[in-house]
């Protein structure tokens, strides 16, 4: 597991919060290997859609998730992103190194404009390995 350093966290941070900028976006944070938050969460001013116990239970199913289909990496490619559209919710993970971006918005928000950003905000960021 890579370990992050303050600066590595303060990056991603900012990554997070200019992301949460984006209409329509409700949460925008960096989960690690573990299913942990490292950075983001979400957007002040919002009120919850699930409860402390269940977003910690997500950010496990979304790492899980990934892991489970990066089984077919040799075979498929590697994944750019995972989107999944709810009626209530649109949850969107996309890759960092060994990390999570983890981004729900509104259901009708523009999934692929909402990817195409935490790209270029993500892809921007080098993590230091200790």
């Amino acid at each position: 597991m890579v370990i992050l350093t303050d600066t590595d966290i303060k990056k991603l941070e900012e990554a997070c919060v200019k992301l949460s900028g984006e209409p329509k976006v409700r949460h925008v944070g960096v989960i690690n290997q573990l299913g942990k938050l490292i950075a983001g969460g979400l957007k002040k001013g919002l009120t919850p859609t699930l409860e402390d116990n269940k977003v910690k239970m997500l950010y496990m199913q979304m790492q899980l998730d990934y892991k489970m289909r990066q089984e077919l990496d040799e075979l498929l490619g590697t994944i750019d992103y995972i989107a999944s559209r709810r009626t209530k919710q649109l949850i969107i993970s996309v890759p960092i190194g060994e990390n999570l971006v983890l981004i729900t918005a509104e259901p009708d928000a523009d999934d692929k404009n909402i990817i195409k950003k935490a790209e270029a905000l993500f892809d921007d960021i080098t993590i230091t390995t200790i």
